[in-house]
């Protein structure tokens, strides 16, 4: 049975955004993102949301359509994302995904598990370990309890952290990715994953150069206008966090932006790794890219 859901996944900065466009313009049909930094309509730059004239190229869904003060979860994401596709597979032949955000993916094709319930005490452990010895304390904790975590979570992100953190003391003997497993059913339409995955110097020049891209386009005066909120956990993200380090005179401007490259480095090799190993999407490289992924279609 051929595939009606085409989804294109990969790390940041590998080209995603321009082709899923062409595809889904070849296809006569629309795009649901599946990257959770993009459904907040406050953060633009630091997160490279499509511009206005690539969002208008083809319908896209699922971008810059909530707030950063009302935090979307993978199972809401889930259930809405299914009704959406629904409804474009109702009059369009085919539907393509695009994103980074690998549990999103999994969860909108495979099912969404039911979390364990933290237990008593846990969240009080873990905030402590953060408090005492920030995300070094986190990541031994967590490579403790599950060395495999560690790729399934954005090591940067402290709110996400803490969060595989609790659910791995609450769980008992489980790996983050049985605690993940699906237990709700897969989704009913045929789907193909394709892995958008190129040459890892390809990709860290890509980092390297979009970083600076970012700043000269104002990245700097996005973060400085989302200072009141920075301790929210959407917030507590690479491009962002760096910055307000900045802002709060932690740190040089230009130390700063080298930890933003690092970072999303250290990001883009994590998303390589999990897409590999936790998906069975056909791998295609940058160059033809367009061409090859039609020819698969």
């Amino acid at each position: 049975m051929k595939p009606r859901i085409i989804a294109i996944a990969g790390p940041t900065a590998s080209g995603k955004t321009d082709l899923s466009i062409h595809i889904a313009d070849k296809l006569n049909t629309e795009i649901i993102s599946f990257d959770s930094r993009q459904f907040y309509h406050e953060l633009n730059i630091g997160v490279a949301r499509p511009s206005e004239n690539q969002l208008a190229a083809v319908p896209h869904h699922f971008i810059a359509n909530r707030s950063i003060h009302d935090p979307y979860s993978a199972a809401s994401f889930t259930e809405e994302a299914r009704i959406k596709i629904d409804a474009i597979l109702g009059k369009h032949e085919y539907v393509v995904l695009c994103g980074g955000t690998g549990l999103y993916l999994k969860a909108l094709l495979e099912g969404f598990s039911k979390l364990p319930q933290i237990k008593i005490g846990v969240r009080e452990e873990v905030e402590s370990i953060w408090e005492k010895n920030g995300l070094p304390g986190l990541i031994t904790l967590i490579e403790s309890l599950d060395p495999t975590a560690l790729s399934m979570v954005e090591s940067q992100n402290p709110a996400r952290m803490k969060r595989a953190a609790e659910l791995l003391l609450s769980a008992e003997n489980m790996t983050l990715q049985d605690i993940y497993t699906p237990k709700m059913e897969k989704i009913k339409h045929p789907y193909q994953i394709f892995n958008l995955i190129p040459e890892r110097e390809w990709i860290y020049q890509r980092v390297e150069s979009r970083a600076d891209a970012m700043m000269k386009s104002g990245l700097l005066e996005e973060v400085r206008s989302l200072l009141p909120w920075k301790n929210l956990p959407v917030l507590k993200t690479v491009g962002y966090s760096e910055l307000f380090d900045y802002l709060d005179e932690k740190t040089s401007l230009e130390e700063a932006v080298n930890k933003i490259k690092q970072h999303t480095r250290n990001y883009a090799k994590r998303q390589i790794t999990w897409f590999k190993n936790q998906t069975d999407g056909i791998i295609i490289k940058p160059d033809h890219a367009a061409k090859d992924l039609i020819n698969l279609i």
